[in-house]
């Protein structure tokens, strides 16, 4: 059933003291797609400069630019509407690489140790949906217990972590179990901040599973960026000059419209 969003995200960047030469690449516009269509959308930087647009290597959508003068501040705010539909998504290929452990997915012995315990259903989507209750009750969500650079292994052994952390852990065992999977950030439907879950390969065509909330994606998912893990599609990255702290203030909000059988 498809479903229209109106969605809006805003980050606050704040240095402690004025940086310089600011280079950042974006990828905070989701792509059009065939089950994800982009009626509209809008991005305002503050301070305005330049942006390129571009698509990496997992066909996610780049904005690259850079701020030459001294700033303590970058904001950046997206805005738009997209139409959802999953009954548009189709079947086709998944590339091998997500059958293989990535940066942030290697799992360690005592996670394997883990899984072998675990008495999972043999059939693909039962197995899927299986380990993502077994991750869900594994993992206490503890926000700021982790960090962006935090590993599958190491959220795994503390016992907690946020989004990105459940999202790692279940692609490391998911990958383990002969369950091709990767990485998704984006938006759901609610208030608060940016969110990260996982796709897995069933039926010959990706499924979304949200092993942090417990559930089947559904088309109060807006997708921004996939990869093998974090590292290949984080919403925002930079680097700078000069000597300062970095705080980062973080808002969304994506609000259903009505839910519809048409499609337009």
């Amino acid at each position: 059933m498809s479903r229209l969003l109106h969605f809006r995200y805003d980050i606050l960047l704040e240095f402690s003291r004025p940086v310089v030469r600011h280079s950042f690449v974006l990828r905070c516009l989701p792509p059009d797609l065939p089950w994800q269509r982009i009626l509209d959308v809008t991005l305002a930087l503050d301070p305005t400069v330049p942006v390129a647009l571009q698509r990496d290597s997992f066909g996610n959508l780049i904005q690259a630019g850079c701020i030459e003068a001294p700033h303590t501040n970058f904001r950046y705010r997206v805005q738009g509407t997209a139409l959802r539909d999953d009954s548009r998504r189709s079947a086709g290929p998944c590339h091998p690489v997500f059958r293989q452990p990535s940066a942030y997915t290697v799992p360690r012995p005592e996670m394997l140790c883990w899984l072998d315990g675990l008495q999972l259903p043999a059939q693909p989507r039962p197995r899927a949906w299986a380990l993502a209750q077994a991750v869900h009750d594994r993992l206490s969500y503890t926000p700021g217990a982790t960090g962006v650079a935090t590993t599958a292994a190491q959220a795994f052994a503390a016992g907690q972590g946020v989004c990105q952390d459940f999202a790692h852990v279940y692609l490391a065992l998911a990958r383990r179990l002969g369950l091709p999977a990767r990485y998704v950030n984006g938006l759901p439907e609610g208030e608060g901040a940016s969110h990260a879950w996982c796709e897995v390969w069933l039926d010959q065509g990706w499924t979304g599973i949200d092993p942090t909330r417990l559930q089947w994606t559904d088309e109060g998912y807006l997708r921004f960026g996939v990869g093998r893990d974090f590292g290949d599609c984080p919403i925002e990255r930079g680097i700078f000059v000069g000597n300062a702290d970095q705080t980062q203030t973080v808002h969304m909000r994506v609000e259903a419209e009505q839910e519809s059988c048409k499609t337009i």
